[in-house]
């Protein structure tokens, strides 16, 4: 099956997006052993390996770009960019998490847990295609969104009726982006070309940090009735609280004025007020 998208007539001959012949759907193999243990009453600790294997993965890739050693011109001079979609990506991710959770202290409990983890891959998705269609041998690395560290603590304290707090913490390293040229060196019509040696997302980006607070207070509505009566429960919920500036969306691209900048970020800190009734 295929599509195509013609340009003007004289600017451009028309591209082509089809299916490989041998392309078959993807699937994603996922396996884990985790081992826990029972600390005390009320607390446990456990570790878990986890491992995925993404085989036949999608991602596209021009086989009729110009051809190397100068990349001049295409071999099918009647059509431009003929994107075939391929499952011959792969995908590998192996992910050790520890945690420990349970009552930490009379009336709190909470859980801890810290994740290392390796996501590599060589492709970042259907969409996606190589700079140079045919030398994939630096392709093969970090996947978008692997992270080597990620802590998350998430607790509850309720030590009487005015304290009701809930905290959650998350800490994580950062995700990995690319170094281009942002030049055309392989005469593709997209400027996503890195130099010469480099791998793809080969720099990483910030770290995430980031502290939630809830407090909450029950109001019992009928005298000497709880739990089963009607109430109103009051809440303030506050993200970011630090106002940390969590950066994203880094720019890799070697000839822009912003190279090594963030063009965004994550929320700053925010303020929620919360009403619940019930009945």
């Amino acid at each position: 099956m295929a599509f195509s998208a013609s340009s003007p007539i004289g600017v451009e001959p028309p591209g082509i997006v089809r299916a490989a012949p041998d392309v078959v759907i993807p699937f994603t193999l996922q396996y884990s052993v985790s081992l826990e243990r029972q600390l005390r009453k009320g607390t446990s600790a456990s570790v878990t390996y986890t491992g995925t294997r993404g085989i036949d993965q999608f991602r596209s890739r021009d086989i009729n770009a110009p051809l190397p050693p100068l990349y001049l011109s295409r071999p099918d001079p009647a059509y431009g960019i003929i994107r075939e979609i391929e499952s011959s990506g792969r995908a590998r991710t192996n992910s050790v998490q520890f945690t420990l959770k349970g009552l930490f202290a009379p009336r709190s409990t909470g859980s801890i847990q810290y994740t290392l983890s390796k996501a590599m891959n060589d492709t970042s998705g259907v969409n996606w295609q190589p700079p140079n269609s045919y030398d994939l041998s630096l392709e093969y690395a970090r996947a978008d969104s692997d992270q080597r560290h990620r802590f998350d603590f998430i607790g509850t304290f309720n030590q009487g009726s005015w304290a009701n707090l809930g905290i959650a913490l998350a800490l994580y390293t950062g995700r990995p982006y690319s170094i281009v040229t942002g030049h055309d060196d392989f005469n593709t019509g997209t400027a996503n070309a890195r130099p010469a040696g480099v791998a793809r997302n080969s720099v990483e980006g910030p770290g995430y940090a980031d502290l939630d607070l809830r407090w909450s207070r029950q109001l019992f509505l009928q005298r000497g009735v709880q739990k089963a009566g009607p109430s109103l429960t009051l809440g303030i919920d506050a993200f970011n609280v630090a106002n940390h500036v969590n950066y994203s969306r880094y720019i890799g691209t070697l000839t822009s004025p912003f190279f090594g900048q963030a063009i965004a970020a994550q929320p700053a800190r925010r303020l929620q007020l919360s009403l619940r009734f019930r009945f």
